[in-house]
């Protein structure tokens, strides 16, 4: 039996950890992270819809090689830092599929540099990607999820952001995901009554990130190794699961025992 057909009668079957119908949105979902966990949630049985805003290619590429496994899977462009773009793309997943489960905040793009030399625009475009996206596209969404009174927002987070501490070359990446970590909770009490669920997923240092305190795991990170991408799959896993429909407002780190 072909790949995509085993897929299929999974899901058919109903094997547990697969859901059938469910729409998924990952920004950011072209590359990297983002890619893997749209080519996981596809596996699972969900509508991925790949947000991009310049990897068109990347994203084309992605949801083919999702379609030829048997999955579903459509692209959308937009700039997730604007709101006339945010309102669009969440227009097309209400017209194209009338529904909208999980929401996956994966925007955020990074910044190492000491205060003192960071511009006015490098400090708009750090927050707006890791906090203004947040903002943007959770409320955006919150109608769809409200109407079915059930959905999933996690938010793509950073492992010391729950922490109120000094973060040298980093602050302003650090205080937008801080930001971002009490957007979610705040939305979490706000959202509760409307069965919708936030939470933070926040990685340590992932196996392939540009910039490391130490090119060897063992000399900051007590688990040994870098993070995998496998190992917030399970987190996000978890809390898409009705086990965590009660599950609100948390923030999981997956560092390996890092920033904790």
């Amino acid at each position: 039996m072909e790949a995509a057909d085993r897929r299929r009668s999974r899901r058919r079957a109903g094997i547990p950890g697969t859901v059938t119908g469910q729409v998924a949105l990952v920004t950011g979902g072209a590359r990297k992270l983002g890619a893997s966990i749209c080519r996981h949630l596809a596996g699972r049985g969900y509508r991925v819809v790949i947000n991009y805003r310049t990897s068109r290619a990347r994203a084309e590429s992605l949801a083919k090689a999702i379609r030829a496994g048997g999955g579903q899977a459509v692209t959308c462009r937009a700039d997730v830092t604007r709101e006339r773009d945010v309102r669009r793309m969440v227009d097309r997943v209400k017209r194209s599929f009338g529904r909208l489960d999980v929401l996956i905040n994966n925007v955020g793009d990074y910044l190492e540099k000491p205060l003192a030399r960071v511009s006015p625009a490098e400090w708009e475009a750090i927050v707006r990607s890791n906090l203004t996206s947040v903002f943007l596209c959770t409320r955006e969404v919150l109608p769809l999820m409200r109407e079915r009174r059930q959905g999933r927002i996690v938010m793509i987070g950073y492992a010391p952001a729950g922490r109120i501490a000094a973060s040298p070359r980093c602050a302003v990446y650090h205080l937008a995901k801080t930001g971002a970590l009490i957007l979610a909770k705040s939305m979490a009490v706000e959202e509760a009554p409307h069965g919708i669920t936030v939470n933070m997923v926040s990685p340590g240092t992932l196996f392939n990130s540009v910039k490391k305190p130490s090119r060897t795991a063992s000399d900051y990170i007590p688990a040994g190794r870098f993070c995998r991408y496998g190992d917030l799959l399970g987190m996000l896993d978890y809390l898409l699961s009705e086990s965590a429909s009660y599950v609100t407002g948390g923030h999981f780190v997956v560092s390996g025992g890092y920033a904790v």
